[in-house]
C-alpha cells in the first residue's frame, strides 16, 4: 500500500517510464528489421497491456478518487478535474482497443502498415497523457 501522496506520485511516474519503455521496445523492433518479428511485438504489447492495466487500476482506484476527495475537502469545484479524468479514461479505452486489435502476430503481419501508423498515434497519445498528468494534475494533487 502507498503511504503518502508523494509516494503515490513517484509510483505513478515510475509506471509512466515503464509504459514508455514498453512501447519503445515495440518501436525499436519495427525499425530494426525489414521484416519485424510480429511474435516478439505481440509479446511486447502483452507486457505493455499488463503494465497499463496496473497503472490504470492505481489511477482509477487510488489516485483519482483521492484527488477528487482532496479537492472536495478544500471546497474546490471538481468539474474540470472530472472532465480531465473522463478524457484520460477515453484515452485508456482507445489504447486498449488498439491492443485488443493487434494482440495476434498474424494481425500485426497482415496489417503492418496500419499497425505502424496506429502505434505512432498511440505513442504520441500516451506521451501527451503522461505530460498532462505529470506537468499538471500531479503538481496540483501534491499542493492539496
Amino acid at each position: 500500500m502507498i503511504d503518502n501522496s508523494q509516494d503515490l506520485i513517484t509510483t505513478l511516474k515510475s509506471q509512466h517510464r515503464k509504459l514508455q519503455s514498453d512501447l519503445s521496445l515495440v518501436s525499436d523492433e519495427l525499425k530494426s528489421n525489414n521484416t519485424p518479428n510480429a511474435t516478439l511485438i505481440a509479446s511486447d504489447l502483452s507486457i505493455f497491456k499488463k503494465d497499463l492495466l496496473e497503472h490504470i487500476n492505481l489511477e482509477g482506484k487510488i489516485f483519482y478518487p483521492d484527488y477528487i476527495s482532496k479537492q472536495n475537502l478544500k471546497g474546490y469545484d471538481t468539474t474540470h478535474a472530472k472532465e480531465f479524468i473522463a478524457d484520460m479514461t477515453k484515452i485508456g479505452e482507445v489504447v486498449m482497443a488498439f491492443l485488443d486489435k493487434y494482440m495476434l502476430p498474424k494481425v500485426i503481419e497482415s496489417y503492418a502498415s496500419d499497425f505502424k501508423n496506429e502505434l505512432q498515434n498511440i505513442i504520441s497519445t500516451l506521451n501527451t497523457r503522461i505530460e498532462a498528468e505529470e506537468d499538471g494534475i500531479f503538481s496540483i494533487y501534491l499542493a492539496l
